[in-house]
């Protein structure tokens, strides 16, 4: 077995993921921009959705990572430093998500307050990922985190925007009971799984909020790391192996963003079925049925729960 995934990993390793060229959109596209708006720039698909839904038409908003685009593997471009420069604030997830992110507003010469989103809320974390020492940056998979970066960004807007602070703060209450809403929809498809088949293996570790908050036992993933373009080896492979038919899982998840030949032959190994996607690092594509925050908890439950029954 070990000889086969050498093999396997050194066929598919290199091609790991998938990095699309970005194609930002502008801020006049986005939200009909004038010179009154405030200039906003988030750094993630997932923290843009939550700004337009709070700005509203108050903001003139530049996405960095656009929809089906791995956040882990993103290298700016001089589009981003153009619009870092002249932001007025600056929604980022942090916790190393944005490798890049220092030193393009560094670069930049921004004048923007930045905040990070990820302030406050509890992490998850695992003892032997070094790049990620705060924990888990993949926050936005529990709606409880979810709502406290929706306030953060509330928050954030009132500073930089007294005179709409009021209606900031009323649109993140509106819309904090969507996310409650579609926590429930998410909620009652994990339900519908037995008990003993909720067990996950996806593409990188990316959910260990979700099955958190959802009750699902994380048995391991193709990628044993929170970084998307972490290479696996081939005894951690062997061992992923071993461990699904220990377990009996019944299926490996694909994500979006990442090719997914690897865990397509991992689950031929182990002799389970192979379901896509997931909506891991980011949102899908405009269209898809991940193409909101709102509906990518749901999908990804939902999906879930189709792959594990």
């Amino acid at each position: 077995m070990l000889g086969l995934l050498t093999t396997i990993l050194l066929s598919a390793c290199g091609e790991t993921t998938l990095t699309p060229t970005p194609s930002p959109a502008t801020p006049a596209e986005v939200t009909g921009a004038s010179s009154t708006k405030i200039k906003v720039v988030s750094t993630i698909s997932v923290v843009a959705d939550f700004v337009k839904n709070i700005g509203g038409n108050r903001v003139e908003l530049y996405d960095i990572i656009q929809p089906g685009v791995d956040a882990h593997s993103y290298e700016p471009t001089s589009d981003d430093s153009k619009y870092l420069a002249t932001a007025q604030i600056i929604f980022a997830n942090g916790l190393n998500l944005e490798a890049w992110l220092d030193k393009t507003i560094k670069n930049s010469g921004t004048k923007g307050q930045l905040v990070l989103v990820s302030e406050g809320i509890k992490l998850l974390s695992k003892a032997d990922d070094s790049d990620f020492k705060d924990g888990d940056p993949h926050i936005w998979h529990s709606t409880v985190n979810a709502k406290k970066m929706v306030d953060s960004i509330a928050a954030g807007l009132g500073k930089v925007d007294p005179a709409g602070k009021e209606a900031y703060l009323a649109n993140a209450k509106a819309y904090n009971i969507q996310i409650d809403e579609a926590y429930q929809k998410a909620k009652a498809q994990i339900e519908s799984i037995p008990p003993e088949r909720r067990k996950l293996v996806t593409n990188h570790e990316a959910f260990t909020y979700f099955a958190d908050q959802f009750g699902l036992e994380i048995v391991g993933s193709v990628i044993p790391s929170f970084d998307s373009t972490a290479e696996p080896s081939a005894a951690e492979l062997s061992e992923l192996v071993k461990k699904i038919k220990a377990e009996k899982v019944p299926a490996i998840f694909t994500e979006n963003t990442i090719n997914p030949k690897l865990a397509e032959q991992i689950g031929k190994e182990a002799g389970v079925k192979i379901f896509s996607n997931l909506y891991g690092d980011g949102l899908g594509e405009q269209g898809s049925a991940g193409d909101t925050y709102l509906k990518m908890i749901v999908a990804n439950a939902t999906n879930i729960a189709n792959g594990l029954k």
